[in-house]
């Protein structure tokens, strides 16, 4: 390409399409992490539509004044273990992008 203020326009480009693509994989693995971790666990209950209804003056008082003990919900949910290990292999590929940049920036390591 043509060298215009002393830039080659191409090989700039070039360096932003790649940045860009990394940090699309890097953010999309993520983010697919963060959801395998999800894999498996409920909402508490009342978690769902209208879990705001009631939630006014008075909540959690009987009508006579008494406190009334609220349940918790289920206790806590077991991930199934494909999804701890997908979660951590998109982690992982995070992991790796930053050791690779650090690699590449410190001379040291080369």
């Amino acid at each position: 390409m043509t060298v215009f203020l002393g830039v080659d326009w191409g090989a700039f480009v070039v360096v932003f399409l790649v940045a860009l693509a990394a940090t699309a994989v890097i953010v999309t693995s993520f983010a697919l992490g963060i959801r395998a971790f999800a894999a498996g666990a409920e909402e508490p209950a009342g978690a769902g539509a209208g879990a705001g209804a009631g939630a006014g003056a008075g909540a959690g008082a009987g009508s006579d004044g008494a406190t009334v003990a609220v349940a918790a919900g289920p206790g806590p949910v077991s991930r199934p273990a494909a999804a701890t290990a997908a979660g951590l292999a998109c982690f992982a590929v995070g992991v790796a992008a930053v050791l690779y940049g650090l690699w590449m920036i410190v001379p040291q390591f080369h």
